[in-house]
């Protein structure tokens, strides 16, 4: 395992704190995806057999994609906003600076300690102790080796989710980061319970008439720069109204977008809170991260994402023109 410099603790050590404390407050990033989810509920399910109070927040009070509600422990989750219990510790989980917590700071700046698990390299250090590894595929993982230091018969609720985590953060085992050691984890989770036919059927094809009927927008509107390896495409608030569309509707747009032949990094543009958000991928070598870092945003090399505050029009022109910089100088 590859671990970034601000990492400061195994997971041995971080075992021996949740073994000394009782209270837990769960959380990820905001517009949580599988992998945040998975990896809150992967350790709530945990803490909840080992006896203990285990609270998994969200950044902020809105829905999260319906193809995800299946996991156990859904119903259990509360916005950041709404907490009003005692935090002993709180862990950040899939996510690893202050900004990406929204609300939720308040809860770690009254925790008497604080832990981070993830896999996103960041150049601050939000909690107490620390471990991230960039290398791996899912953050799921990671905090599934926690789990098991913790109970030596994990729930099969933990095992179900932390494998939604790893599938979909591996885009179904099919994006660059599906290497060895996803695969030998993904078997580990099967073997300790977890149904891989019914987490796919629920994670992948369990999408909404609004999600589909946005989708089918997105295709007409994609348009290929650079020979064909940039492509682009956007969704506007309109089209969501119209449609009937969510927020988490749009997530999966990416990986549409992302499966044009030929192509080498593709982005997703949508309009958001007066916003326009945008949703990098990459299907070679090419680091998305370095754009979207430049962007203000942040990620993996291979998926990143970023916010722009200007009318789409203009970022359609921006992001045109420096992702085919990107794949010129690549």
């Amino acid at each position: 395992m590859t671990t970034t410099p601000h990492t400061n603790a195994t997971f041995d050590q971080i075992a021996d704190v949740i073994r000394e404390h009782d209270d837990f407050v769960l959380c990820g990033h905001v517009s949580p995806d599988g992998d945040c989810l998975g990896s809150q509920l992967t350790l709530h399910h945990a803490l909840k057999a080992l006896g203990k109070r285990s609270t998994c927040v969200l950044v902020r009070d809105e829905p999260v994609e319906d193809a995800l509600s299946f996991m156990p422990g859904m119903e259990d989750m509360i916005p950041a906003e709404k907490f009003e219990g005692t935090c002993e510790v709180f862990m950040g989980l899939d996510v690893p600076t202050r900004e990406r917590i929204g609300a939720a700071v308040k809860i770690l700046d009254a925790s008497t300690t604080s832990i981070t698990i993830d896999h996103h390299e960041a150049e601050e250090r939000m909690c107490d102790y620390v471990y991230v590894d960039p290398d791996c595929a899912s953050a799921s993982m990671l905090v599934w080796e926690v789990v098991k230091l913790l109970l030596p018969q994990p729930p099969q609720e933990s095992a179900l989710c932390a494998y939604v985590g790893l599938a979909t953060d591996t885009g179904g085992f099919r994006f660059q980061n599906s290497d060895a050691r996803a695969f030998e984890a993904a078997a580990d989770l099967i073997q300790h319970g977890c149904d891989p036919a019914y987490a796919a059927v629920n994670a992948f094809q369990s999408r909404s008439i609004p999600s589909l009927k946005l989708e089918a927008l997105v295709i007409d509107r994609l348009q290929l720069f650079a020979d064909g390896q940039v492509a682009i495409s956007w969704a506007l608030q309109e089209d969501f109204d119209r449609l009937g569309a969510t927020k988490a509707d749009a997530e999966p747009l990416i990986d549409c977008v992302r499966s044009v032949g030929g192509t080498r990094i593709a982005c997703m543009l949508r309009e958001q809170d007066g916003h326009v958000r945008g949703s990098l991928r990459s299907k070679d070598d090419t680091d998305v991260a370095q754009l979207a870092r430049e962007l203000h945003g942040g990620g993996h090399k291979a998926a990143a994402g970023f916010t722009l505050d200007m009318p789409m029009e203009e970022a359609l022109t921006l992001l045109e023109r420096r992702m085919c910089e990107l794949v010129a100088n690549a």
